[in-house]
């Protein structure tokens, strides 16, 4: 009866709250000031607030997608948060999917920032399965593990090589996903696991270079990958915060992680859930 009654003080909620935005406090000042980041998948979501908080921290960056219109527009958008002349804000075309054309993109994308060092990389890009276990679909599989898994595996060697070779102590942050803490039940999930590894074994590899690697690990989190309505609801009554991340606040975390205050943390995954890891069977009583 317990359980009845909690869940149906939560849909109650659900309807009665304000559907509207929170105000999330952006970090602003000069934490990444001088440095130059490569953020994939930037032009929505996640990616794009990142970039966005990164800007407000004195850092350039260049930013990926795989269609050039939606870049552009991104990076029309990114230029309106500049401060200072010093910020340079551009755009590259990358699949994260296609590696057979990735050396040319990343090519390309070093010929756009000149004589300046990339010194971040942000393997943001992924998308989510549309398939399941027990009905899975394999062009859906393999997108979700060429995109999320292969292409920042990949990605990841080429740009810490660049590093290696220009002696730059830079850092690698992966943006996996909470799904990496419950059982694999999609390729999604399952490419989430494998960043976490992925993250502890850059970490090991490249820490002697002093390359700093970690990883992000959202909850549900207010993006059009899970919302169509223009993200004005961001009630979430099944977590313990009551609502979704918004992607600010990941990018607010993604500064102090690649900033010098992060220098310690290494090979470790930020899990930010809304205290969401935090249920227990007895929440569902």
């Amino acid at each position: 009866m317990a359980g009845i009654l909690s869940s149906l003080k939560r849909k109650i909620k659900t309807i009665t709250f304000k559907k509207i935005p929170v105000e999330i406090p952006t970090v602003y000042g000069n934490l990444l000031d001088g440095r130059v980041a490569l953020i994939t998948g930037g032009t929505t979501g996640i990616g794009f607030e990142i970039a966005k908080a990164f800007i407000h921290n004195g850092a350039s960056v260049i930013i990926t997608g795989r269609n050039e219109e939606r870049i552009n527009s991104a990076v029309s958008q990114l230029k309106k948060e500049i401060k200072e002349n010093k910020i340079i804000v551009k755009g590259g075309v990358l699949d994260n999917s296609n590696i057979s054309e990735m050396e040319q993109s990343w090519n390309n994308i070093l010929k756009l920032i000149g004589n300046d060092r990339i010194d971040i990389l942000v393997n943001n890009a992924g998308v989510i399965s549309k398939t399941h276990f027990g009905n899975t679909d394999e062009a859906d599989y393999d997108s979700v593990m060429n995109t999320n898994l292969k292409g920042t595996y990949f990605l990841s060697e080429m740009v810490s090589k660049y590093m290696i070779e220009n002696g730059i102590k830079g850092n690698i942050l992966n943006i996996s996903s909470s799904s990496a803490l419950r059982p694999a039940v999609s390729a999604y999930s399952m490419a989430k696991w494998a960043i976490h590894g992925l993250t502890l074994g850059m970490a090991k590899k490249l820490s002697q270079y002093g390359i700093v690697v970690n990883s992000i690990a959202p909850g549900p989190t207010a993006t059009k990958m899970l919302q169509s309505d223009n993200i004005v609801n961001i009630n979430r009554m099944s977590s313990p915060s009551e609502r979704y991340a918004t992607p600010s606040e990941i990018g607010n975390l993604a500064v102090v992680m690649v900033s010098d205050m992060g220098k310690m943390v290494n090979g470790d995954t930020m899990y930010a859930t809304g205290g969401c890891a935090l249920l227990t069977l007895d929440d569902y009583d």
